[in-house]
């Protein structure tokens, strides 16, 4: 046995918080593991996607699979800016390198189509916490976008005048413990979490935190916020909410979506000013 940092089946937020933590385990657990994604009749994604028409009202949600062919990594790779291949390339695992790629290079594919630019041609500005945004001469329908990856998925939302924030999060048992949560979560979801019962509590805490993490990207505020000075919602039974923040004035001007990315994952979309209709896509190459 050998230690590994968790960071491969976490998401980029939730290693961030973790960083001096070391999970003991096999490398192969740690590096090989995945969800391929097999299309249902209860898969709630369209996998048709011919026509984008990304109404004011609208919030588009993708997933994308990180695993992709030699082929489609490579077409990817061609559509990289020099930072962000500076950054694939610093990857030590080829695995981490690929999925890198294939997440950046997906993001411009989506993002360039309802832009009708290039992909390659696309620019990207970062606020002080790391927040992508489209930069501003090339944003003629003001789009806003967020997008977070676990383990084998990524996951992006597209908008347009709203803020919006997306976090998707691999189910890990051995994580999800009363120590982590009494650290970071607030005390009503502490209580909320104690209450489930013991086969629903995995899924309870990685609810709360994809839930956390969507808020704190949404806010662009960076993973330096304490989630502990808000509450979300996190039984498997209800519905995705913010419930409280430091401003409660704010909390009304938020709407949280529960998304369900495919087995073995928890995820959340929380989006400003609603109503909204979200629609949701599979992204092939």
């Amino acid at each position: 046995m050998s230690n590994q940092y968790f960071a491969i089946d976490l998401s980029s937020n939730l290693c961030a918080r973790f960083a001096t933590i070391v999970f003991t385990g096999t490398e192969g657990n740690v590096a090989g593991k995945y969800h391929m994604i097999k299309k249902g009749a209860d898969d709630e994604w369209n996998h048709s996607s011919d026509r984008l028409e990304l109404g004011e009202n609208e919030v588009h949600i993708w997933r994308a699979s990180l695993d992709q062919n030699a082929k489609v990594i490579a077409n990817l790779a061609s559509l990289l800016s020099q930072d962000e291949y500076e950054r694939a390339v610093k990857y030590y695992h080829v695995l981490n390198r690929d999925r890198f790629i294939v997440g950046r290079g997906v993001l411009r594919k989506i993002i360039s189509a309802y832009l009708s630019l290039s992909p390659s041609d696309l620019r990207f500005t970062y606020n002080e916490f790391g927040k992508p945004a489209v930069s501003n001469d090339q944003n003629g329908l003001a789009i806003n976008f967020n997008l977070s990856h676990s383990a084998e998925l990524a996951l992006y939302a597209v908008t347009r005048s709203r803020v919006v924030g997306i976090d998707i999060e691999y189910i890990r048992e051995d994580f999800a413990t009363l120590e982590i949560a009494e650290h970071f979560f607030s005390k009503d979801e502490v209580a909320a979490l104690k209450s489930l019962p013991m086969d629903q509590r995995t899924t309870g805490f990685f609810n709360c935190w994809a839930r956390k993490e969507s808020f704190i990207k949404a806010k662009g505020i960076g993973v330096s916020y304490p989630l502990n000075r808000f509450t979300v919602s996190l039984a498997p039974t209800e519905p995705a909410a913010l419930l409280n923040f430091d401003d409660e004035g704010e909390v009304a001007q938020w709407k949280m979506f529960e998304l369900r990315p495919g087995a073995g994952y928890a995820a959340a979309l929380i989006i400003s000013d609603p109503p909204v209709i979200l629609k949701q896509f599979h992204w092939n190459e």
